[in-house]
């Protein structure tokens, strides 16, 4: 699960760097983009995914286009290669005390492993 969030993430930030989202575009139109210049997409692709990197300094509030952003990347990540097209991703929709539950479970994790001043470090981001 952990990695379908961090996948999700990377997504989302490869498609707000590389400016996905300043106009509308169907999927007939991106699938006509990437067989009029396959290797022009792949080495933009290539490239973002080489540069990207985590950003552990975080916001208060969320960037104009979020959803957005978040959407396409559940979208990007439904059209991922599976094994023997059995879909085996699943997407959670977590409230306010989930949220909480996994922050906290998340900083005792950090906890065991770094100390407990990295988990309360954790726990604040």
């Amino acid at each position: 699960m952990r990695s379908i969030i961090y996948i999700l993430v990377a997504a989302a930030q490869l498609l707000i760097a590389a400016n996905a989202f300043t106009t509308p575009t169907t999927t007939k139109q991106i699938a006509s983009q990437l067989h009029a210049r396959p290797q022009a997409q792949s080495r933009e692709v290539h490239k973002n995914i080489l540069t990207r990197r985590t950003i552990n300094e975080f916001e208060p509030t969320l960037p104009n286009n979020w959803e957005k952003a978040l959407e396409k990347s559940i979208e990007a990540a439904i059209y991922a290669p599976n094994h023997k097209r059995t879909e085996p991703w699943r997407f959670y929709l977590l409230g306010p005390k989930s949220i909480e539950k996994v922050c906290q479970l998340n900083a005792e994790i950090v906890s065991s492993k770094k100390g407990e001043e990295a988990g309360q470090k954790k726990l604040k981001r």
